[in-house]
């Protein structure tokens, strides 16, 4: 993978590759609160959906938001 990124010595493929679980809490966090903000700007717009799941999702995150 190195050779075909244009890297000789192994060192960005090897920097980049250990994922802590640091970085992962981080990252779960980070791609939550991005799923809720999205979440609540549907739910703005609009609160329920033809689409099953959708509508499941937004009657799930208002019930959610009125318990907060």
């Amino acid at each position: 993978m190195d050779q075909r990124m244009g890297h000789i010595d192994g060192s960005v493929s090897a920097r980049y590759a250990h994922v802590t679980p640091g970085m992962r809490k981080r990252l779960m966090h980070g791609l939550s609160g991005q799923w809720e903000a999205a979440l609540d700007s549907r739910l703005a717009m609009c609160p329920t959906s033809s689409v099953r799941v959708l509508r499941d999702l937004l009657y799930a995150r208002r019930q959610a938001r009125d318990l907060e």
